[in-house]
């Protein structure tokens, strides 16, 4: 029977390594999908209201609503991925199907003729990310190898804190190590038993094994074109977005609204590493190093909005969102496997089920404001536009106060900015029953190096059958990102290109 072992790696250490600027990315960004309506327009829905993820972006959408209603959308999304690495690249493909969002709306009149003559009360539910993905490359670094990333953990320890005991197994090493050195002491362990790194005798003397030893160097040798690296991602789960609600109409004018959220995150990523291509003078024939990571966590923020009516055709909206503050924790298995000639080292913890538990920690992800306006032309359609802006290099870890914290923040400020969205859509009624819609979203860069710009092409139609109605959009959406293979040593990076097909469909009941 395997083995199920959890164990936690002190808090220090894991500020140092549990937490990376792709967590900040990750968690402060918000794609533009909901209702059908709401994608096919754009999402620039900020002055419009009246529909179910309106509200996730203005709260004072829900008092727009005539009636009570209870509305269901379905996303069915087709990925593709291009993966770059130096001079190779590679193509996969995917798809993905799930509920998008799901809400309903109670419409309260007042009947008496005061001045607050409507109030709504709503729960609206939207995966605010999708992180259900896969890609992978093969190509050769002519630069480095997985030699630098053990080697940027093990320099400056002891050898007898990163090494096995006599009799001792790997995997019981890999547990106590954890315990006063942490994950570095980890990864250094599997360097070294793992025969990616030697230790470097003291001078004057030949002796590899004394414990003292802190300085190592490489045990492998490029090829002479540099190392074969074989890299392959799978990542699932979501961000979670649940919406409670309250809203009001004040002298038929102005809509003001109140949103408060709660989130659930789940996220999964297993990588699977493969090097090989060594020089005729290299230690080691090929290696394999496998990492698996799961984050669970749960969030909250607060939202506050106003649309009001100029006239019966111009519609002017405000909404204003906190920082989101999550609370997360990881867990972590690993697994390397290394070969030379026909000799094999196995240390697999990851398949005996021993995993790292590491402590929760905080996450205040950017708020964002947004400014809309709309132009309703009665009976024949509209057009809207919504311009919203979002701080990336605010997102800070807590507490602040604390070195190893202010140092990532610190980074956080060097490599994002803020980005700036800007949605447009249109709809045009060829009927009461029949309308078509399209829009255009696009995002500016929120990294300083790298352009992660996004753009986003969409079109749609509903049908009004009166009591209920039925919402058909399509999106085509342009992605870029980067990943570094690992965060230390090995930092070269993979250019992801993503273009993705999202059919979105949703059916709304009055009640």
């Amino acid at each position: 029977m395997k083995k199920n072992l959890i164990f936690l790696v002190s808090f220090l250490c894991f500020q140092i390594n549990g937490q990376t600027l792709s967590d900040a990315q990750r968690y402060s960004t918000n794609a533009t999908q909901g209702s059908a309506r709401f994608s096919a327009m754009g999402g620039a829905f900020g002055a419009l209201g009246g529909d179910f993820s309106a509200i996730e972006i203005n709260p004072a959408a829900s008092s727009i609503f005539g009636f009570s209603e209870v509305g269901v959308t379905l996303n069915s999304i087709q990925l593709e991925n291009t993966a770059q690495y130096f001079n190779a690249s590679e193509l996969d493909k995917g798809n993905d199907l799930s509920i998008g969002q799901a809400g309903v709306v109670l419409i309260l009149n007042d009947e008496t003729g005061g001045n607050w003559s409507k109030i709504s009360i709503a729960f609206n539910y939207t995966k605010t990310a999708n992180f259900d993905n896969s890609y992978g490359v093969t190509g050769v670094n002519p630069n480095r190898g997985i030699d630098q990333y053990f080697l940027s953990y093990a320099q400056g320890k002891r050898l007898d804190g990163i090494s096995q005991l006599d009799g001792e197994s790997f995997n019981d090493a890999y547990i106590e190590i954890s315990e006063y050195g942490g994950y570095p002491a980890q990864q250094a362990l599997f360097g070294y038993e793992g025969f990616v790194i030697n230790p470097i005798p003291f001078a004057g003397s030949t002796d590899m094994t004394d414990p003292s030893i802190q300085s190592y160097q490489s045990n492998t040798q490029a090829g002479a074109n540099g190392y074969t690296h074989e890299y392959n991602k799978s990542t699932t789960g979501r961000v979670n977005k649940y919406n409670i609600n309250l809203s009001s109409l004040y002298l038929d004018k102005l809509y003001l609204g109140v949103n408060i959220n709660f989130l659930n995150v789940e996220y999964t990523e297993h990588v699977n590493f493969y090097e090989d291509g060594y020089g005729p003078q290299s230690g080691l024939s090929e290696l394999n190093f496998r990492n698996e990571l799961i984050t669970l966590g749960t969030g909250s923020s607060f939202q506050i909005g106003a649309i009001y009516k100029v006239n019966n055709q111009l519609r002017m909206g405000l909404s204003l969102e906190s920082p989101t503050y999550y609370r997360l924790s990881d867990r972590v298995r690993q697994a390397l496997n290394t070969k030379d000639g026909s000799t094999t080292i196995n240390l697999n913890p990851l398949d005996q089920g021993i995993e790292t538990v590491f402590p929760e920690y905080k996450l205040n992800a950017p708020g964002s404001v947004r400014g809309s306006l709309a132009y309703i032309i009665k009976d024949i359609g509209l057009i809207s536009l919504d311009y919203s802006v979002r701080p990336h290099d605010s997102s800070t870890f807590t507490p602040v106060d604390d070195d190893l914290f202010r140092s990532l923040n610190n980074q956080i400020e060097e490599n994002f900015q803020a980005s700036n969205r800007l949605q447009i859509g249109g709809e045009f009624r060829l009927n009461p029953q029949i309308s078509l819609r399209g829009g255009y979203s696009t995002e500016s860069a929120s990294m300083v190096a790298f352009d992660n710009s996004q753009a986003i092409i969409s079109g749609g139609l509903g049908y009004n059958f009166g009591a209920s109605s039925l919402d058909i959009a399509v999106q085509l959406q342009d992605l870029s990102s980067q990943q570094a293979l690992f965060t230390n040593g090995l930092t070269d990076t993979i250019r992801l290109n993503q273009d993705n097909l999202n059919l979105i469909f949703t059916y709304r009941i009055k009640l």
